[in-house]
């Protein structure tokens, strides 16, 4: 749909190509370059008729085309004050993005600090536990794997395997300076055909 200044755009040029129609018809000339005011002051155009062409544009203009071109001028004029604004609304959200970004950043370094630092503490905390788990495993270690505890250790499982050997056999008398090769020889098979049934 046209706007107000299209529809008063084009009657303006309707009524110039009304009037050059005209003055072209009466001067006799092919076209709008050849107007001059030689063609004017032919013998042929009267005072009348230069009259109402003179009134006919200064009515054009003053009604039509000065309305249009101040609506023109003022539109223009607030185009270049949305221009200025729009300017200044850029700088603004550059400069807030600017503001934005560096905080962005600032936090970014901050929370890398924080990192850092709860890193570096976990690793010592970890690398401590390690080292004391280490002494103590190696102390443990140390104590279970000490010479004497071996030997002792060697004489203890030697006591209980010659232990194991032993046989106590009740109701026979233990005497101090005894030969218990012989004993075993010559009592054991004894009281075990005495003691022990075979089926």
């Amino acid at each position: 749909m046209p706007t107000l200044a299209d529809r008063t755009l084009k009657l303006v040029k309707e009524g110039r190509d009304d009037i050059m129609k005209d003055i072209i018809k009466q001067t006799k000339v092919s076209g709008n370059s050849e107007i001059t005011c030689e063609a004017l002051f032919s013998r042929n155009i009267t005072k009348e008729t230069l009259c109402y062409w003179v009134y006919d544009l200064c009515r054009l203009v003053n009604e039509e085309a000065i309305p249009l071109m101040e609506d023109a001028a003022a539109s223009l004029n607030q185009l270049d004050e949305l221009r200025a604004q729009n300017r200044d609304d850029q700088k603004t959200i550059i400069t807030l993005q600017s503001e934005v970004i560096g905080k962005r950043d600032e936090e970014i370094r901050v929370m890398k600090e924080s990192l850092k630092s709860t890193v570096k503490s976990e690793m010592k905390s970890y690398a401590s536990a390690v080292t004391k788990s280490c002494n103590a495993i190696t102390k443990s270690c140390s104590d279970i794997l000490a010479p004497k505890r071996i030997c002792s250790a060697i004489q203890t499982g030697a006591e209980s395997a010659e232990k194991r050997k032993n046989v106590i056999i009740l109701g026979v008398m233990e005497k101090t300076d005894e030969d218990v090769p012989t004993l075993v020889d010559e009592d054991l098979p004894t009281f075990w055909r005495k003691w022990v049934k075979y089926p």
